[in-house]
């Protein structure tokens, strides 16, 4: 199984996005920057690379600024996960403003998404993508198939 990698400042660029949007949206009290920004991390959650909006966004942006290639790469994986959490907290703001009308409760959890993205995109520290690694090491019972995510025991006198 070959896990998919990608530049860590694309993400990066996506939480700054996403932050930056609902906050935007809450301060002018846009409340359909809930469902538009969810539904681009439901696309980019549930289709991956090709259907992320941020993806496509970053990579223009690499090409009208010149940005060379990353030092290194990181998983998919992690940062496809937050996105999905994001989108689920997203979607019941979304409900919570348009089904229930609780402004408070559905701008409190658009704020939430806004700050934790925000946090990523300035610090690195990613919420969602430490949420994937704990969940992960939890089903996997701290292993991948054919191999050990923790180092063997060293024989001695072998």
């Amino acid at each position: 199984m070959q896990v998919r990698m990608v530049d860590p400042r694309q993400p990066r660029f996506g939480q700054a996005m996403t932050g930056t949007v609902l906050l935007v949206g809450f301060v002018f009290d846009w409340a359909v920057t809930l469902p538009i920004i969810g539904s681009i991390l439901a696309a980019a959650s549930l289709l991956g690379q090709k259907a992320n909006v941020y993806a496509h966004l970053f990579r223009a942006a690499k090409r009208v600024f010149r940005l060379g290639p990353p030092n290194e790469l990181e998983e998919s994986g992690p940062p496809r996960f937050a996105n999905t959490l994001g989108f689920i907290v997203l979607a019941l703001a979304t409900w919570a403003h348009y089904g229930l009308e609780a402004m408070v409760a559905a701008w409190t959890l658009g704020l939430l998404v806004s700050g934790l993205a925000l946090l990523a995109a300035v610090t690195g520290l990613c919420v969602g993508c430490e949420l994937y690694v704990i969940a992960r090491r939890i089903a996997t019972h701290g292993r991948i198939p054919h191999r050990r995510t923790s180092p063997s025991p060293v024989k001695v006198g072998t």
